[in-house]
């Protein structure tokens, strides 16, 4: 008797500490230079919601999640991406995999970033020491920092789907997705290279501030005549998901809901990110 009140009383503790041990949770495929903002965005809705809902994630470049979709690799509820290419791919090209259109929740701007060295003139050239980017083929904030160094004086010309950077280019490296970018950087494995701006910037008084970490930067708007890019509007997907429960469904509908309503949208606008084109 006092064996199975012990183990009772360790399954009660259990519970009791583990409040989302029983949580209805939904899974979300987000492209990484989301992440932190999303962390947030999850901890706000569960504010919101209370312990019994929970969002789990797995980040990556766009184009990983994208094959994983297709591939059925994970079972996701959502997919955010950081274009909206690979979502709109998805509704056209494998339309049994999607739940409506693609919707758009940020816009996010490329800068060039370092923590020790000032950069904030801009790219020297020629580049006088290793620098890293995302992956042009598998993150869209590669694609536009490619584009970037496609402009003179760099004139590094590359088509998509070929491997980046083209043979023989010096003090040119690349990451898998723009976290890894973004660490690299901040490790000084790079003494400067191209990341998201929601990684070093925060919004103050409706004003961009670039002290969520110390070092140098120059922004690459997407509008620059002198180096235009894509502009990087990220849209997100809702999933098909033959597992997903009718209370999933409705912890998906709310948490879709909640990152397009007002709290939602001041946590995206915190990070630095645009909401409109």
């Amino acid at each position: 008797m006092k064996l199975k009140a012990a183990a009772l009383s360790a399954f009660a503790f259990a519970t009791l500490a583990s409040p989302s041990a029983f949580a209805t949770t939904i899974n979300v495929a987000v492209a990484a230079n989301f992440t932190a903002t999303l962390g947030v965005l999850i901890s706000a809705f569960k504010a919101v919601y209370g312990s019994g809902v929970d969002v789990t994630f797995k980040s990556e470049s766009s184009a990983y999640l994208q094959t994983e979709i297709i591939n059925h690799t994970t079972a996701y509820d959502l997919f955010l991406s950081a274009d909206q290419s690979r979502p709109q791919t998805l509704a056209t090209s494998y339309p049994s995999l999607v739940i409506g259109s693609p919707f758009l929740y940020a816009v996010g701007e490329l800068e060039l970033w370092s923590p020790t060295v000032d950069i904030s003139a801009g790219l020297p050239s020629p580049i006088p020491v290793d620098i890293v980017l995302a992956d042009p083929n598998k993150a869209p904030y590669g694609t536009a920092a490619a584009q970037v160094l496609s402009a003179s004086p760099w004139s590094i010309t590359w088509t998509p789907g070929s491997p980046y950077p083209p043979s023989g280019t010096a003090h040119v490296f690349t990451k898998s997705n723009i976290s890894l970018t973004y660490s690299d950087v901040s490790n000084g494995v790079y003494s400067y290279g191209f990341v998201h701006q929601s990684a070093i910037c925060k919004l103050v008084s409706g004003v961009k501030s670039f002290t969520r970490v110390a070092g140098y930067h120059h922004t690459y708007p997407y509008n620059d005549t002198t180096y235009p890019h894509t502009e990087i509007a990220q849209y997100g997907i809702k999933l098909v998901n033959s597992a997903r429960t009718s209370a999933q469904d409705t912890v998906l509908t709310n948490f879709i809901n909640f990152i397009n309503s007002t709290s939602g949208k001041n946590v995206i606008k915190d990070y630095c990110y645009s909401l409109t084109l």
